[in-house]
């Protein structure tokens, strides 16, 4: 404010003087040019002289405007073309938003050169040209996109990803995903899509082989993390089973086995896969790897389901398995797969009497139990024909109240 007062001061103060000087002598001028003649003051002549030193050095600034690009000017009408792109980009996106893909993708496409970061215009428009079934336009928009932003290569290929899954294009989904992963392992969304790639090209071992650090980075929950281990190995399971019908070596498909039991995390501990497990091992011939898994299993976690298993061995020590499956009764003594499994190995040891008794006691607890048919068929060899026969009656009659009764004659 200072400063304004005492300029306003000196202006007045020096217009006064110069006012007083051209009061008291006003000066002549005359300027003759063959005929013309222009008579005027000094200070009039001093006035047109300013006026027009300035009317010249103004039209010389213009005319240097008009000429260089990165002028004031230039840069005046820059910012209101950059001003109009911007607009068109964000009615772009409106437009994407509102799933009109056609308009979303020229407004992003015309205006994209005219921003400054066009890597979202181009982005946006890949993914309206993708959603016009213009797949081929689609990818030439994000190369488009890589060649102004190639510091955005992660984005960039993230968005490809999307696309190529969208598409189905799973086989050129898995490579740009397995880049991306390489780039950042711990991306969840990758992972994510990752999973998706794998089921859809029924990739167990490579699914399998992820679980892990599914885990680690909590991607799932514990529940959906299961079921998608449980079917990467029944999967698995069904292609060795397939393998051991054309006639493969059995030893070889054993190895697999054992090596996908392995990798397995939580769902080693889950009864139907440790059933599964050890079924398969029966199958493939390994009694001896079958038996100490179950022995092991059983100890550690009991199952009802995995103790019935035990009884289907059949070439391995007999009287070690009678003793485990004793000591697991005085554990266990309301199990009545467990007392089905004991009968069996007695009966294999040709204990018939000890074989009865579990059988009967197994019957006691699940009146459905297969025991009733090793029973029959035991009591039958034994001569206890009638009591076979009342058992047999009594299992058809258990099995008939599992039926929708039909209409009888009166």
């Amino acid at each position: 404010m200072r400063k304004i007062l005492l300029s306003l001061i000196i202006v007045l103060l020096v217009g006064g003087a110069i006012g007083l000087i051209m009061k008291q002598d006003p000066g002549y001028v005359m300027i003759s040019f063959k005929d013309v003649t222009l008579e005027m003051s000094l200070w009039v002549m001093l006035t047109l002289v300013i006026v027009g030193y300035v009317a010249t050095v103004v039209l010389f600034k213009f005319i240097w405007v008009l000429l260089h690009p990165n002028s004031s000017l230039s840069k005046l009408t820059g910012t209101l073309s950059h001003k109009r792109a911007l607009k068109s980009t964000i009615k772009g996106m409106l437009e994407l938003a509102g799933g009109n893909w056609g308009k979303a993708e020229k407004l992003l496409t015309t205006s994209a050169n005219k921003v400054s970061y066009p890597l979202l215009n181009y982005i946006g428009a890949a993914y309206a040209a993708s959603e016009q079934e213009e797949h081929e336009r689609s990818k030439e928009l994000l190369r488009k996109a890589h060649q102004t932003s190639p510091d955005a290569e992660f984005a960039i290929s993230f968005v490809q990803s999307q696309l190529q899954l969208k598409q189905g294009h799973y086989e050129s989904a898995l490579a740009s995903l397995k880049r991306l992963h390489s780039m950042k392992p711990k991306h969840r969304q990758t992972l994510k899509m990752l999973v998706t790639a794998h089921t859809q090209l029924k990739d167990w071992e490579a699914l399998q082989e992820l679980t892990p650090t599914l885990k680690k980075q909590g991607i799932f929950d514990d529940r959906n993390l299961l079921e998608l281990e449980k079917n990467a190995f029944l999967a698995l399971l069904e292609k060795l089973h397939f393998r051991a019908k054309t006639g493969e070596s059995k030893e070889t498909l054993l190895s697999e086995l054992q090596g996908i039991w392995k990798k397995l995390d939580a769902l080693a501990k889950d009864d139907e896969m440790q059933v599964l497990y050890a079924s398969t091992l029966i199958e493939f011939g390994s009694e001896e790897k079958a038996e100490a898994f179950i022995r092991s299993s059983l100890n550690d976690q009991w199952s009802d389901a995995l103790a019935g298993v035990y009884g289907q061995l059949t070439d391995v020590s007999m009287k070690k398995s009678l003793s485990n499956a004793e000591t697991w009764i005085r554990r266990h003594p309301e199990s009545a797969p467990l007392y089905l499994a004991a009968g069996r190995i007695c009966q294999r040891l040709q204990l018939w009497g000890k074989a009865r008794d579990y059988y009967e006691k197994a019957l006691h607890i699940d009146a459905s139990s297969e025991a009733i048919v090793e029973l029959s068929m035991l009591l039958k060899a034994m001569g206890d024909i009638d009591v076979a026969q009342e058992l047999i009656v009594k299992r058809i009659h258990n099995d008939s109240l599992s039926m929708k009764a039909l209409p009888l004659p009166h």
